[in-house]
């Protein structure tokens, strides 16, 4: 190895090593806004809320979570938004999480959405069936893809927060066994717009 190329290895790991720093420190906006702006209860919907897990919440203590079980148009779901601006590893591929509570992933196709797409998945555990809508959104984009949201965050952080606002975790799950029209649900559903 030449000196100059010792040099620039040198100092490549000491700006990184700086930027590392900096950014660990530079407090970047949160999406509160958007999650404070999900509101509980509305016409035609009205909502509880549901604790988290204890394992749930050791993960997700510096995280800014909305958990809530609606009733809309006679259907019934729970809503998790997760805004990992504070911890990165609050949010990850949300199939990690559904193995992770004991389901079996029977299948996952795209669903539109207005702004761009979700997966639909649906699951099994103990003889039961749900689904599962899931997707990424920063507020304007929408995105199954868990690989985007890193890029994203990614991005973000090397921008300072000026690449996009923060993209948060949405996952919509279907209680008791029963039956919900996503559609319906993605397209009429007011809460949803806000996030």
């Amino acid at each position: 190895m030449t000196e100059l190329t010792r040099r620039l290895l040198y100092s490549g790991v000491a700006l990184a090593v700086a930027l590392g720093l900096l950014w660990q420190f530079y407090p970047l906006p949160d999406a509160s806004d958007r999650l404070g702006g999900i509101s509980a209860r509305g016409i035609g919907y009205e909502s509880q809320p549901v604790d988290l897990r204890p394992e749930e919440a050791q993960i997700l203590s510096k995280a800014n979570v909305i958990r809530r079980i609606y009733r809309f148009q006679g259907q019934e779901f729970l809503l998790t938004v997760i805004d990992g601006t504070r911890d990165r590893h609050a949010v990850h591929d949300p199939l990690y999480c559904i193995r992770g509570e004991g389901w079996r992933v029977i299948s996952q196709n795209a669903f539109a959405l207005a702004g761009g797409e979700a997966k639909l998945i649906r699951i099994s555990r103990d003889g039961h069936e749900a689904e599962a809508l899931v997707w990424f959104s920063d507020g304007k984009r929408r995105y199954a893809s868990p690989v985007r949201y890193w890029w994203s965050t990614t991005l973000r952080r090397l921008t300072f927060g000026r690449s996009s606002a923060e993209p948060v975790l949405v996952r919509l799950q279907t209680t008791h066994d029963n039956v919900v029209n996503w559609r319906r649900v993605a397209d009429q559903f007011p809460p949803l717009a806000r996030i």
